[in-house]
């Protein structure tokens, strides 16, 4: 059910060469290839018709966030591939690798470390929609551990990121983000708004503890209807020993009602972080 692609769009010769200097594959999604490049993660957008003004809208909304748990945006630039001029997004580059390595090797989140994962993650979301930005797309895979501290998530690949306050130039209704992390409006083809990022930081959490998905199970394909019944079903149960703030702010953020998630900021302050 994920768009990511094993394979760059370009060989790392092209892209270094371009890029003056040598690079490492970081991996792909639906729109680019990551690369690491020195201190930077720098995304190239491959897809020919991506759309200038969504671009433009996404520098103008990651250039408003500065929080140390969303990952630094550093500026872009245009690198000519393939016979096209290709966008480049510049971000601090974040050693260690994305949360979703450490679920695949069976490396779960310790229960005591929950509560400063999940508070470091929703500090981050805080900051997002602070910024007037939407990420609608949180998942293990678009999280890193600054320095490895389970406290300090980081949230990456801001690719399909909005902005509440532009037009939107997504076609409504479908879907945007990776399935499995959709909340149950985006299912139904409706806009994703902050509560959705709630709700996927909620999925996620929820699946680093237990190393399960809290709704599907794994290698099942489901309709959108089979789907949104799982998700009416309710999540699996958190461990016993789950600190009772951190069990009741993660089944608060995956209700399927959307106004029941609460905000970044209410659920911090049910976390006593202020």
């Amino acid at each position: 059910m994920s768009q990511s692609i094993a394979t760059p769009r370009f060989s790392a010769t092209e892209v270094a060469d371009q890029l003056g200097a040598p690079v490492s594959f970081l991996g792909s999604g639906a729109f680019g290839d990551t690369w690491k490049v020195g201190d930077e993660a720098v995304k190239i957008i491959c897809t020919d018709d991506y759309p200038r003004t969504r671009l433009e809208r996404e520098v103008e909304g990651l250039s408003r966030v500065k929080s140390p748990y969303v990952v630094n945006f550093r500026g872009l630039k245009e690198v000519p591939l393939g016979g096209e001029r290709r966008p480049a997004l510049r971000f601090e580059y974040i050693a260690g690798g994305d949360v979703e390595r450490r679920l695949n090797d069976g490396d779960l989140l310790p229960i005591e470390s929950a509560l400063g994962f999940l508070r470091g993650l929703l500090l981050g979301v805080q900051a997002l929609h602070k910024a007037a930005t939407i990420h609608r797309d949180i998942k293990p895979a678009n999280i890193a551990l600054r320095d490895g501290r389970w406290d300090q998530p980081v949230l990456l690949d801001l690719g399909l990121a909005k902005q509440m306050d532009a037009s939107t130039i997504t076609v409504y209704p479908g879907h945007i983000g990776t399935m499995p992390y959709m909340a149950p409006e985006q299912l139904e083809g409706r806009r994703a708004r902050k509560a959705a990022d709630l709700w996927a930081v909620g999925v996620s959490v929820r699946q680093m503890i237990t190393g399960r998905h809290p709704f599907y199970l794994p290698e099942e394909k489901y309709t959108i209807s089979d789907a949104y019944a799982r998700l009416e079903g309710g999540p699996e149960s958190l461990p016993p020993d789950c600190p009772d703030a951190v069990y009741e702010v993660l089944d608060r953020m995956t209700s399927v009602v959307e106004h029941e998630r609460g905000s970044s900021a209410s659920n911090l302050m049910r976390l006593n972080v202020r």
